[in-house]
């Protein structure tokens, strides 16, 4: 699970938080809405949210698609800047949280 997701697959269901994979699932199978709804509380939740992502055509693909496109809009504005160590530094963390495994 961490080696597709980039890191504990379980830890942000575990706090009751829905990444946009599992967002993204939610629309193709619609039988995970009520366990986003309610946060996962339920014994079994966080699998079967677990196995519909792992099932999904789409949702990663989604997701990293999301992620870029939000990392893309965040360079345009820092490149806005005038050129500093600062903005640079930024400009690499951009790249950095795209292109990690883990």
């Amino acid at each position: 699970a961490a080696s597709i997701l980039g890191k504990p697959a379980l830890a942000d269901m575990s706090l009751g938080l829905s990444t946009a994979p599992i967002l993204y699932a939610a629309q193709e199978f619609p039988h995970l809405r009520p366990l986003v709804k309610r946060r996962f509380k339920e014994q079994g939740d966080k699998q079967t949210a677990l196995e519909a992502l792992y099932s999904s055509d789409t949702a990663m693909d989604k997701a990293k698609d999301l992620a870029q496109f939000h990392a893309q809009k965040a360079v345009d504005a820092l490149l806005r800047l005038p050129p500093s160590e600062a903005r640079d530094a930024l400009l690499r963390l951009t790249y950095v949280v795209i292109t990690r495994k883990k």
